[in-house]
């Protein structure tokens, strides 16, 4: 008996003591994150009341939040002010207001490349290639893109004059009312004369193509109405293609997968340091289109975050072939809380919170220290293009999406994987026609590109330093220009314009007046 209780008090003597300890650690913990908020709060005291100017107390404590993001080295973790919730409610919902025209630098001036349509700006007769002079009486010369873009847009119902150019020589001010803008992230092969997208490749064959620019939240329902239509027209193959797709909403991705696989496949599972795995899977109801229909995916480096998700549920689960590189390796999801002040909104904490992994489970996140990261695409369909390739597939590209006032023309050639390499510039979009054929054909996909990932990887990595190294060139040349324009303006010689100077920005990246990739609430970044 005495033993008994001696344990038992020995029991309790070591619960008060571990109990101790654990608070100890606590308050100390504590202590110090109070001791560390307490200096924060004397630098701020100090520069208010001694500061030799007047200081900007807000943007203090934004920049003091933004701080203490940047000491993560996160990206994607961000602060939202005050000032800025309504551009980034714009961008989850893919709604804006402003004129609707994707835009470009070209020769020191900024370009469109074309009006969105039924945009205020198409309707206003803004054409594809008009030159824009000035915005409300400012010359344009040498404008930035996004200083542009950020005069272009503004709340719907709102006037903006500006001077165009159109290709005839003929210069005009053009008034246009800015609208909410729609941005159409799901797209077809070419445009037809009504402006809508046909999204038929190869009409003998039924073999259909979309392209997904985006994953906002009209993406699902769009892409939904895009198979329709397919299958409407007797599809009997289809390329989906997710190239150079920065991303979005995860329920965008795991409802797209969820067009293509059967009930109970895993499409994708998020987990973190203090977040449980959730994993989401196919629903029978979600499936639009039966397994018997070839599916081909396309997708390369600039592939990222929900366009890998699709790619990979895809792939993993053998639904699709996987023609293209490695993706991106943005594999993180990202929570969004309101940060309140009293009864007073203060702006958004978007902060990454888990990764998503694959149904083969890896986690596709290109982390430092790691040779793994994004998806693989399929044996046998490792397919790179080259930048200059790139460039030149884009420049195609760019055509067949452009709104013009005359009535277009479809492309009424015979499709087959050597004409779109001739004509459309575009190697893995042949390749993944030729493996659909091939797949209708014998049943098997055929061999449409390298087997060896491990040198493709390190060809595309050549590549991207090699295009690194030609914009810094440009950059320097440029610097070298404005040297010599500032020496001649200093002994007082006439300064000559070049014939030609085109702006250095990515062709594979147009940007549109009221078109920004997607962060979303729910966000797989």
């Amino acid at each position: 008996m005495n033993n008994t209780k001696i344990a038992i008090r020995l029991a309790v003597i070591a619960v008060i003591a571990l109990t101790l300890i654990t608070m100890t650690e606590l308050r100390a913990r504590t202590t110090y994150s109070l001791d560390k908020i307490g200096l924060l709060a004397t630098v701020r005291h100090n520069l208010i009341s001694q500061y030799v100017e007047e200081p900007d107390q807000e943007l203090m404590i934004e920049n003091a939040v933004r701080g203490m993001i940047s000491a993560l080295e996160d990206p994607y973790t961000s602060f939202v002010s005050k000032s800025e919730l309504e551009s980034f409610e714009s961008q989850i919902t893919g709604n804006f207001s402003g004129i609707g025209a994707e835009v470009d630098i070209k020769d020191r001036r900024l370009r469109i490349v074309s009006p969105l349509e039924d945009s205020p700006a198409w309707k206003s007769g803004i054409l594809a290639g008009d030159v824009v002079l000035a915005i409300e009486g400012e010359d344009t010369i040498d404008i930035k893109l996004n200083e542009a873009v950020s005069k272009l847009k503004g709340p719907a119902g709102t006037d903006v004059t500006i001077t165009v150019r159109h290709t005839t020589g003929e210069e005009k001010d053009i008034t246009i009312t800015r609208g909410k803008i729609n941005i159409q992230t799901v797209r077809g092969f070419q445009r037809q004369e009504d402006h809508s997208y046909d999204f038929m490749l190869d009409d003998v064959n039924k073999i259909g193509y979309i392209r997904v620019t985006q994953f906002n939240g009209k993406t699902a329902n769009d892409l939904k109405n895009a198979i329709e239509e397919l299958k409407s027209a007797d599809l009997q193959g289809l390329i989906l293609d997710l190239r150079f797709d920065p991303g979005g909403l995860l329920t965008a991705a795991v409802t797209i997968s969820d067009y293509f696989l059967p009930e109970g496949q895993r499409i994708v599972s998020t987990k973190g340091r203090v977040v449980p795995e959730v994993v989401h899977t196919a629903t029978d109801k979600g499936t639009l289109i039966s397994a018997d229909i070839p599916l081909v995916v396309i997708a390369n480096e600039s592939s990222a975050s929900a366009s890998e998700i699709v790619t990979g549920a895809l792939s993993d689960n053998e639904r699709a072939l996987f023609v293209g590189t490695r993706t991106f390796g943005k594999g993180s999801v990202q929570e969004i809380r309101e940060l309140t002040t009293g009864a007073e909104t203060a702006g958004l904490l978007k902060f990454t919170n888990a990764y998503y992994y694959l149904p083969n489970g890896r986690n596709i996140h290109k982390r430092e220290g790691k040779d793994t990261w994004g998806v693989d695409p399929s044996p046998g369909a490792y397919v790179r293009m080259t930048p200059k390739q790139i460039e030149e597939m884009i420049k195609v590209r760019r055509e067949s999406d452009i709104l013009r006032q005359t009535d277009g023309q479809n492309i009424e050639q015979a499709i087959s994987p050597e004409w779109i390499n001739d004509t459309l510039k575009d190697p893995q979009l042949a390749s993944s026609l030729q493996a659909v054929l091939g797949k209708l054909d014998t049943g098997e996909w055929p061999t449409v590109g390298s087997t060896n990932p491990e040198i493709l990887v390190l060809e595309t990595k050549r590549d991207n330093l090699n295009r690194r190294r030609s914009l810094l060139a440009d950059t320097l040349t440029e610097i070298d220009k404005k040297i010599e324009e500032v020496e001649a303006e200093i002994n007082g010689e006439p300064i000559i314009e070049p014939a030609e100077q085109t702006a250095s920005i990515d062709p594979t990246n147009p940007e549109t007046e009221a078109a920004i990739p997607t962060p979303t609430a729910e966000l797989a970044q």
